[in-house]
């Protein structure tokens, strides 16, 4: 009995064993399920071949503004429209879409990089071209990239000392400079050599300013070369109740002396004065270099400095990062060096009657220039053109109009207290 029952058990297990390794075989002869009416068949996924996408070609975006248009009909603009091509040559592919911004106005240039930041900052340019103040508030306003970690370049011993300093913004480099202007005295060729305000003050004839200008550059120029501060320890925009009453003994004297006419205080653009002078309404004027023709407006000379030393205050434009893609970063970078290297700027600058930004792009023989060059500063921030420039206005213009400097001075400085 015991055998059978094991005979019976063996058997089972062999059964057992055998369907197990018939599990695949059974599954092949499964049948496949047919859809019925009304039943969705179970999608097939066909298989796709990738295409590897095809690289786009870079793009650089430039903004420029009109002063500076590649596309206009003036050697300048030559110069500027092969050096941009030259770019482009050595590095195949690339484009360099340049497009034109205005300076002033709602559609600034500034305004209009602001907007585009919030609302399409995928078009923001690569590169930008902006004066000095416009820089600075494009910088604080968050719409810039600092240059210093991309480039060296503005470490370069190769620059101005104002034009080196116009490219930080609170000691961080944000432009590379481009071109350079300042505050010069020009006067015509039969008043002999001035060099000073004796000179000025003995030579015939009126002297003309902007005077009624908000900005008050003229007047803070004079200010500072008698040694004026103006930023307080705090660093707070100020001024210096001596230096401002020693800086308006000085328009008192003109106005003694028949150099400053009253009607200069409703002078308050610098077209405006450069007018006058053109018209013969004064044979000396106080200018921004980029607006003397040597042709026709006579003698230049650094603007005289209430002491010995000349001084006069300087802006310029500048090359700066605005976009938002950061591959185009280090292009955008080589791009500017580019349009600055000294083989370039020099002869551009040139053409283009600016101030030079680079020692080694002036004329051996240009004393003037040097001396000029040597004189000038950077323009104060906007915040201080802001605080003190009408300060400096109002004061000018009482002085003007008679009033005694120091009691002018003393109601002026008290102002910021």
């Amino acid at each position: 009995m015991s055998r059978i029952f094991r005979l019976v058990i063996s058997a089972g297990l062999l059964f057992l064993t055998g369907c197990a390794s018939l599990e695949p075989f059974f599954a092949l002869l499964t049948p496949t399920p047919v859809p019925t009416k009304g039943s969705t068949p179970a999608p097939t996924k066909a298989a796709t071949a990738t295409v590897p996408a095809a690289p786009e070609e870079p793009l650089l975006r430039v903004w420029l503004p009109p002063e500076f248009d590649p596309a206009a009909e003036n050697e300048p603009a030559s110069l500027l429209r092969q050096r941009l091509a030259e770019f482009e040559a050595g590095h195949p592919g690339l484009e360099i879409e340049v497009r034109i911004k205005e300076s002033e106005g709602e559609n600034s240039i500034v305004n209009v990089l602001s907007l585009t930041s919030a609302a399409a900052p995928g078009t923001l340019p690569d590169l930008i071209v902006l004066s000095r103040s416009d820089l600075e508030a494009a910088a604080t306003r968050g719409l810039l990239h600092p240059i210093d970690g991309l480039s060296t370049s503005l470490e370069d011993p190769n620059w101005y000392g104002y034009a080196q300093q116009l490219g930080r913004i609170q000691n961080t480099g944000y432009g590379l400079p481009f071109a350079g202007n300042a505050l010069v005295l020009v006067y015509y060729s039969e008043l002999g050599t001035i060099v000073s305000w004796d000179d000025v003050f003995a030579s015939r004839g009126r002297l003309v300013f902007p005077a009624g200008n908000m900005q008050g550059l003229v007047g803070l120029s004079l200010y500072a070369s008698a040694g004026g501060e103006i930023l307080d320890a705090q660093g707070l925009p100020t001024l210096e109740e001596e230096t401002l009453t020693r800086t308006l003994a000085l328009v008192q004297e003109g106005v003694s002396q028949n150099v400053f006419p009253a009607s200069l205080a409703n002078v308050a653009t610098e077209a405006q004065a450069l007018q006058i002078y053109r018209t013969e309404g004064a044979n000396k004027a106080v200018l921004w270099i980029l607006d003397y023709e040597a042709s026709s407006d006579g003698e230049v000379a650094p603007l005289p400095g209430v002491e010995e030393a000349p001084f006069s205050y300087a802006t310029g434009w500048l090359w700066a990062l605005a976009g938002s893609n950061s591959e185009n970063q280090q292009l955008a970078v080589e791009l500017a060096e580019h349009l600055v290297a000294e083989e370039f700027i020099g002869e551009w600058t040139r053409a283009a009657n600016y101030l030079p930004t680079r020692p080694t792009t002036l004329e051996e023989n240009d004393r003037t220039m040097a001396a000029v060059i040597e004189s000038a500063h950077p323009i104060p921030s906007n915040e201080v053109l802001t605080v003190l420039g009408p300060l400096m206005q109002e004061a000018l213009t009482r002085v003007l109009n008679g009033e005694p400097p120091e009691e002018v001075a003393a109601s002026v400085v008290q102002k910021l207290k």
